[in-house]
């Protein structure tokens, strides 16, 4: 069967899109784990600091780029349909991954951003602060976890 090239084009970047998602997330929070435990404050910042660009893309831009690309490839008609078990569980998988990612992550930058002007870095509440942001990525890589999943055991 001869795949039309728009659909292998949107296929390429929904992929490429997803693994930068999954592949950034994974070494941003590996990085910023063993920034963690040199129990420096300041060299978890700077890490923090080196990739808020990186982190806006993987966070907003990369997961609306999969949501564009996959709805693309549905409409291109390959027989997906919106009806599909994987395709509703992915898409629910991504909005609660962006809103738990813009609500609890907001606030947790929010508060590392007021730590960093009032400087109190060394505090023992950012330190609890910087443990959530901790936590919350070990929230969010499981959820990509689980829309990959769906992603390679769909049923073809």
């Amino acid at each position: 069967m001869v795949v039309p090239m728009e659909y292998q084009v949107v296929l390429l970047i929904h992929i490429l899109a997803g693994a930068a998602w999954v592949g950034g997330a994974i070494v941003i929070e590996a990085t910023v784990f063993a920034a963690r435990q040199l129990r420096s404050p300041e060299v978890v910042d700077r890490v923090l600091q080196s990739f808020r660009w990186a982190d806006t893309w993987l966070a907003i831009g990369a997961p609306l780029l999969v949501i564009v690309t996959g709805v693309a490839m549905v409409a291109l008609g390959r027989g997906w349909t919106f009806e599909q078990v994987w395709i509703l569980g992915s898409i629910g998988l991504v909005v609660a991954y962006e809103m738990i990612a813009l609500t609890v992550g907001g606030r947790i930058y929010r508060r590392i951003e007021v730590a960093r002007a009032e400087g109190t870095l060394a505090s023992p509440q950012h330190d609890v602060t910087i443990r959530q942001l901790g936590r919350l990525g070990v929230i969010l890589l499981a959820i990509l976890i689980g829309v990959t999943g769906l992603m390679v055991f769909k049923p073809m």
